[in-house]
């Protein structure tokens, strides 16, 4: 309870900024860095072509994942893939690393890559000047 009131009041307080940021002549979203990538996947593996495939396809991403490129993942519930969460600066790097794991050397899974940043628009609400990056 206490937690769903505390994401509406956020979200409350949030959704002004938000408009006034969509509504703002100067566009804040070109302004970020993109820190992480959504990957969402989908696949088009037969079950024997899984069979064959899974024994190289988890080692290799479980590896993504302690090299700290995978930061969260996640089965899709209606079963047509997977979706993480990778560690990454591009949306090119994201490709290069996931076309790499053998599902995606095989052709039996694609990715769309959303690049992802910090909610800038937060930035209205600051009254002090932003630290310089040294």
């Amino acid at each position: 309870m206490f937690s769903r009131c505390c994401a509406f009041v956020l979200a409350s307080l949030l959704f002004p900024v938000v408009v006034i940021a969509q509504t703002s002549t100067t566009s804040l979203a070109t302004q970020v860095p993109t820190t992480k990538i959504l990957a969402i996947g989908r696949g088009t593996a037969t079950p024997e072509q899984l069979r064959t495939i899974l024994p190289n396809e988890v080692p290799d991403t479980v590896r993504l994942y302690l090299t700290g490129k995978i930061d969260q993942w996640y089965v899709r519930q209606d079963g047509k893939g997977v979706v993480f969460l990778l560690n990454c600066s591009s949306v090119d790097e994201a490709r290069s690393l996931l076309e790499q794991l053998p599902l995606g050397k095989a052709g039996l899974m694609k990715f769309d890559l959303i690049a992802l940043g910090p909610l800038n628009p937060l930035r209205i609400l600051l009254t002090d000047t932003p630290p310089t990056s040294k």
